[in-house]
């Protein structure tokens, strides 16, 4: 059983699943816990697509996505293979293919082939990424800040020591 929330439901909605999460058994809450998770993840990318100054025809409006940015920040970074892509991503490489070539449709990205060996493809962000890039990130700070800035201190405090601590986990 997967429960969704939204951030923006009322208090009193928030407190009765508060009073049931603390009657169901560990295993059921770890299970919300993903399904927040998730839900946190789609509302945190429809809030970030409703930019009121991106129109919905924009090349921005329309390719926006956390997976995406991410790519690019790669790019940016490394200027990686599509091997390295697909490793970083942890996909298979038709999808790295695909996914990259959106980025490159759009103009964020160009493929090279290598002069020595015309198998090795690397990619390289453009001017057009670069600008993407960063208003893709501040775009999605500025929401996740608008949500954040809903909770208490005491609740911000400690959602940063739970993400530490998952964060240490995987260290």
């Amino acid at each position: 059983m997967y429960l969704l929330v939204d951030f923006f439901d009322s208090n009193i909605y928030l407190e009765y699943l508060s009073i049931f999460m603390k009657k169901i058994n560990k295993n059921k809450r770890i299970e919300y816990l993903i399904s927040l998770f998730f839900n946190t993840g789609r509302l945190i990318k429809e809030q970030s697509c409703s930019n009121k100054n991106l129109k919905p025809t924009s090349i921005h409006y329309q390719h926006f996505s956390m997976l995406r940015i991410e790519v690019v920040q790669l790019i940016e970074a490394e200027k990686p293979t599509m091997k390295r892509i697909a490793e970083y991503l942890h996909i298979k490489a038709p999808s790295a293919t695909s996914l990259v070539s959106g980025l490159v449709k759009a103009g964020y990205v160009k493929r090279t082939t290598d002069k020595k060996d015309r198998r090795i493809v690397q990619t390289t962000i453009t001017d057009r990424g670069k600008i993407f890039l960063k208003d893709g990130l501040r775009q999605m700070t500025e929401k996740l800040k608008e949500v954040l800035l809903r909770l208490e201190q005491k609740q911000i405090d400690n959602f940063i020591k739970m993400m530490e601590e998952i964060n240490n986990v995987y260290k």
